[in-house]
């Protein structure tokens, strides 16, 4: 790139600015030398005008006193002997009108003029005595001289110094900058005009070495980027000619710039080039209504983006075609809007859409056909279950009566001393299986009038310390049996005595303890009552079961409280029928509670539940 001539260049500049320098600096130093050597040599001149001062005054004197114009005048012939003695002025005191004086012809230069008095003394401790005066003026002529030479030398010095500057600088410049950079602009030229990859050596590792290696990086990337982009444009051109789907692409006002073989031979041509000489408007290309054209064209300038629009376009022969049209509006390079678009035919997945429309609206018919079937076949069973349910509630003593009866034989023929040992063990194994029987039977019939809603409580006072000694009584045998410790923890302020159904919170408690029991095979089993709250003669007492049996795996908690569920061993399942916990669940919720599990397999589980009781006497605290 050639330089105007108005530009001055980096090299002009760059000498300018270190001559500008370098006169600046020596113009300093000179101006400092110069002042201090004309303050110096200023004040050697004051300092010789004293002396002479002194030596005058003593040295006319004698010859004043006595007269001596001779010797007077041979004195001031001395005195202006001297080049920086302008002139001197000696009036005499004693003879009226005596002056003696000498000067030069030309004017003194800044003259320094001194005046002193002319004292006599005949001899040493006599009275003194002023006999004249002296106006003696020196001339600074010799010390502008000595400056201006002085300034004389600073200037050649100056002249010298930018010289040497301003060549040393034009060579290292040429040498370390112009060239290295003209290089550098050679090498940017030859890549901008295209011959991307060009490379330029790294003589030194300066700056310069280092904006070279920049350099012919960038080169590299340059040349990597166009083959890339090259690449990039193949891909998409093969995409673009070879892609199934139609693409195109349009101006602002919908006339067409591009199009790819799928859309030309969706519509009908045989090429590209010629579907775009049969017309250069897209509309009259797909032959859209212009109802259909405008309200389409409104919403692509609203939204600027329109995905998988239906529509129907007619093909060159005048076959009606549905396609799905996703068009957007993208702008070029130069702030140009354009309309790229994608079609596709859904000619055949109309016809299918179609066609299950109309199997699904059959579909329909069936499904609520089938519906009402099933709805009436569901009411059906659930009246039976209903009818099961109240059946089992309401037959509940007829199933007992006859256990109770087998049970009462048995305990009877167990207290008659005359029967053997062996008749003794099938008593007792009669008696075991009818109890078991009944407890079986009791949780069916339990469950049954659960579901059939004929549970009811039977609230009445009733002693809760009591209760609990009861229920702890129970289960405290089983596990001494098996080895565990069983403990009772009471908080001081629990209520001894509460209206509740007695019978039913005496089931949940037994169901919770025989289970801990039947689940725990060492540690301890235990049952803790806690006062959480007492106001307006409500108590809140927390009932806590908890153990360190085998726990229970997380994934089995959900179904625990699940009718017929068991989650435990399969060893330990015999002998059950999976509904102890949840009878005791429906009960406790009857009662108002919720009942809650904490388990960590192999560390034990805590059942509890919190209930609301009325309070009839509270328990004397300690």
């Amino acid at each position: 790139m050639r330089l105007s001539p108005r530009v001055l260049s980096i090299q002009t500049r760059l000498i300018a600015g270190i001559g500008l320098a370098a006169t600046a600096l020596v113009v300093l130093i000179g101006w400092y030398w110069t002042g201090r050597e004309e303050r110096e040599l200023n004040a050697a001149l004051e300092l010789r005008e004293a002396r002479m001062a002194q030596l005058l005054a003593r040295g006319f004197a004698g010859p004043v006193w006595n007269l001596d114009n001779a010797a007077i005048a041979n004195l001031l012939d001395a005195v202006m002997a001297d080049p920086e003695v302008h002139g001197i002025t000696l009036t005499a005191m004693g003879v009226e009108g005596l002056v003696l004086s000498r000067s030069r012809k030309e004017a003194a230069v800044q003259p320094l003029a001194h005046r002193f008095d002319v004292i006599y003394q005949a001899r040493a401790g006599s009275a003194s005595s002023v006999v004249g005066h002296v106006d003696l003026v020196y001339t600074r002529a010799l010390v502008r001289a000595s400056v201006a030479s002085t300034r004389r030398f600073v200037a050649s010095l100056l002249a010298a110094v930018l010289l040497a500057v301003v060549g040393a600088s034009y060579v290292l410049v040429n040498r370390l900058v112009k060239r290295p950079v003209s290089r550098l602009g050679d090498l940017a030229s030859r890549v901008a005009e295209g011959e991307l990859g060009a490379q330029l050596p790294v003589e030194r590792a300066d700056e310069i070495g280092v904006l070279t290696a920049q350099l012919n990086a960038m080169s590299l990337q340059l040349q990597q980027s166009s083959l890339g982009l090259r690449a990039s444009e193949e891909r998409y051109r093969s995409l673009f000619e070879n892609a199934s789907e139609g693409i195109f692409q349009a101006d602002s006002h919908g006339r067409l710039l591009s199009l790819n073989r799928a859309l030309s031979s969706m519509l009908g041509y045989a090429r590209p080039e010629q579907a775009r000489l049969q017309g250069a408007s897209l509309r009259r290309l797909a032959h859209v209504q212009p109802d259909e054209y405008r309200r389409i064209a409104r919403a692509l300038l609203r939204h600027r983006l329109l995905q998988q629009v239906p529509m129907l376009v007619a093909t060159r022969d005048g076959r009606e075609l549905w396609i799905e049209l996703s068009v957007h509006i993208v702008a070029d390079a130069q702030g140009r809007q354009r309309v790229e678009g994608m079609v596709s035919d859904i000619s055949q997945r109309r016809l299918a859409e179609q066609e299950l429309t109309r199997h699904r609206d059959h579909l329909e018919e069936l499904v609520a056909e089938r519906t009402q079937e099933l709805s009436q076949a569901k009411q059906r069973a659930e009246s039976a279950n209903q009818s099961k349910s109240r059946f089992l509630a309401t037959m509940s003593h007829e199933f007992r009566t006859p256990l109770n009866a087998i049970l009462g034989f048995a305990q009877l023929l167990q207290m008659d001393a005359s029967l053997q040992e062996g008749q003794q063990g099938k008593i007792r194994l009669i008696r075991d299986s009818g109890e078991h029987l009944l407890s079986l039977i009791t949780d069916l019939l339990d469950m049954a009038s659960i579901e059939a809603g004929k549970v009811s409580l039977q609230t009445a006072t009733l002693d809760l310390l009591a209760l609990v000694e009861m229920v702890c009584d129970a289960v405290r045998l089983r596990s001494h049996e098996k080895g565990l410790e069983f403990r009772l923890e009471l908080h001081p302020g629990v209520p001894t005595r509460v209206r509740a159904d007695g019978q039913r919170l005496r089931q949940v408690l037994l169901n919770l303890l025989s289970n801990a029991v039947k689940f725990t095979d060492h540690g301890h089993v235990s049952l803790r009552l806690d006062l959480l709250a007492y106001q307006g003669g409500m108590a809140r007492v927390r009932f806590e079961v908890s153990d360190t049996g085998i726990g229970i795996p997380a994934e089995q908690v959900a179904r625990l409280f699940q009718p017929f569920e068991q989650v435990s061993e399969a060893t330990r399942r015999q002998g059950g029928t999976g509904l102890g916990l949840s009878i005791s669940q429906e009960l406790v919720r009857l009662m108002g509670g919720q009942i809650e599990v904490q388990t960590e397999l192999g560390r034990g589980s805590s059942f509890q539940f919190v209930l609301e009781l009325p309070v009839q006497a509270m328990a004397a605290l300690p």
